[in-house]
């Protein structure tokens, strides 16, 4: 599991800034949007889930933006609630 813990807000912000850098050049992007579509369903169903406008919500267990990061392959749940992408 992912964990922000100890990370300074200016770590996250630039940690952040890097995955989606990433996610939009094509590295380290998931494809399946089947995969994707279940990440963002298990964020959305989850009380830890905070709904932002047009459903970017932010996640309050790791702090990010969970519309970009169920997009990157390498991301997890920090709540474990995310299928796995070798058993979708």
């Amino acid at each position: 599991m992912s964990c922000n813990c100890g990370k300074t807000s200016a770590g996250r912000l630039l940690g952040g800034a890097v995955k989606l850098a990433q996610a939009e050049l094509g590295i380290s992007r998931l494809r399946d949007e089947d995969i994707v579509q279940a990440r963002r369903r298990a964020c959305e169903g989850c009380d830890q889930w905070l709904q932002g406008p047009l459903r970017h919500g932010r996640c309050k267990a790791c702090g990010c933006f969970t519309w970009h990061k169920t997009r990157l392959t390498r991301e997890t749940c920090p709540l474990d609630r995310w299928p796995s992408l070798l058993n979708p």
